[in-house]
């Protein structure tokens, strides 16, 4: 189980770079550098998640239940930053590929764990032709053979549809959703995903996507995936209620502090307003006031010119909500987090009651974590008025 896992997680990363690199050269320089560091941070608590389960800290459904949340995660912090007239086909990406969480894994291999990164001219012009890679095509083919032997293998079927239309071989892709629907039967979440795809392919939900999807709804009516392309399709439509029914319905069955559930109340604060649907104004939270500060037993082990991240997060992990950079010269510092800071629209400190807050001394420069790094932390009260003294005092193991 644990190999296939892993196999579809690198089958997915790969598939995932001809698509996604399109829709972020268009960003400005501080979107790249809020991307890069999401994708960083990504790679750290990945990698957190395969100790714990290499220790038998956790269970393998365990494991895989965070891991999907971590590439939910990393779905919704990226993509937001481009020019305004760009924001709708990447809110479609994002609402779209949103149906099956899988699809966001792993980006970080692509990417890099490094630096915040500017990405070249080169590999701008690269990412408007299709790209085929050996090691991509595979393992497609290794998919393919297992589900020869599993046939009734419903995800094993979206994802090698996934994988086949991230290679733009999309009559190969058809053909892998219908052998799929075939072997399996009217499955929510496989009808789903074909919806997905045709819907990209097409760039709208009419038609045959907006039949699948009410299928869909039909078997399970409580289908997230669908639920969300439900209320993209009444949206283009401009049914606007319709629209809100189906994400309000979505926003129900979700954690109330989850990154899924602010997407939805993004997507239902624009209907809204198209709608003259009136809007409950939001809970304003002040800044967190932060003073942070390095032991003076950790001085000799950093350098002037080493790179401070600062960053808040839920308590209990995830994507960061908020981060800054500076250096160690600049300690000991008093600093402010407040939206400014935030990583991604529609995601903001007001959404959570309490956040840790992390300040870590890099070693490598960039916003994964490695040993070695300096770190401290504390939990805040995000509705806290005073500041918060935080001290850099132990090196990561």
């Amino acid at each position: 189980m644990i190999a296939f896992v892993l196999l579809a997680l690198l089958l997915t990363v790969l598939a995932l770079l001809p698509v996604v690199l399109p829709l972020f050269r268009t960003a400005r320089a501080r979107g790249q550098e809020r991307e890069a560091l999401n994708v960083a941070l990504f790679q750290e608590r990945r990698d957190e998640l395969e100790q714990e389960l290499g220790d038998d800290a956790i269970s393998a459904d365990q494991y895989e239940a965070a891991r999907l949340e971590l590439e939910r995660d990393l779905l919704l912090n990226t993509g937001n930053e481009g020019k305004t007239e760009q924001r709708p086909s990447r809110r479609l990406a994002l609402v779209l590929g949103l149906a099956v969480p899988l699809l966001a894994g792993l980006l970080y291999v692509q990417l890099g764990a490094t630096d915040f990164i500017d990405l070249p001219e080169a590999t701008h012009a690269a990412a408007d032709e299709p790209v085929v890679d050996t090691d991509m095509a595979t393992l497609t083919q290794q998919l393919a053979d297992r589900l020869k032997r599993e046939p009734k293998d419903a995800q094993g079927w979206i994802l090698l549809g996934r994988s086949l239309t991230m290679q733009e071989r999309y009559a190969e892709a058809g053909a892998a959703y219908e052998e799929g629907l075939k072997n399996v039967g009217d499955h929510p979440d496989l009808l789903t995903s074909y919806a997905e795809i045709l819907a990209m392919q097409q760039g709208d939900m009419k038609g045959r996507p907006q039949q699948m999807v009410r299928r869909a709804l039909e078997l399970d009516p409580d289908a997230q995936g669908a639920l969300w392309l439900a209320g993209i399709a009444a949206f283009q439509a401009e049914d606007y209620a319709a629209a809100i029914g189906h994400w309000k319905r979505l926003e129900a069955m979700l954690p109330p502090q989850g990154e899924a559930a602010g997407l939805v109340r993004d997507n239902l604060a624009e209907a809204r307003a198209r709608s003259g649907e009136p809007q409950a104004l939001a809970e304003a939270v002040p800044p967190l006031r932060l003073r942070i500060s390095l032991a003076p037993t950790l001085a000799a082990q950093a350098q002037p010119d080493q790179v401070l991240f600062i960053l808040a997060r839920p308590p209990e992990g995830g994507m960061p909500i908020a981060a800054v950079r500076r250096q160690v010269r600049d300690l000991p510092l008093n600093i402010v987090l407040d939206e400014s800071a935030q990583l991604t629209a529609g995601r903001s400190l007001a959404d959570f009651a309490q956040v840790e807050v992390v300040a870590r001394v890099s070693r490598s420069g960039s916003a994964g974590a490695v040993s070695g790094d300096l770190e401290g932390s504390a939990v805040v009260d995000t509705r806290a008025t005073a500041p918060v003294v935080i001290e850099i005092g132990r090196a990561r193991p």
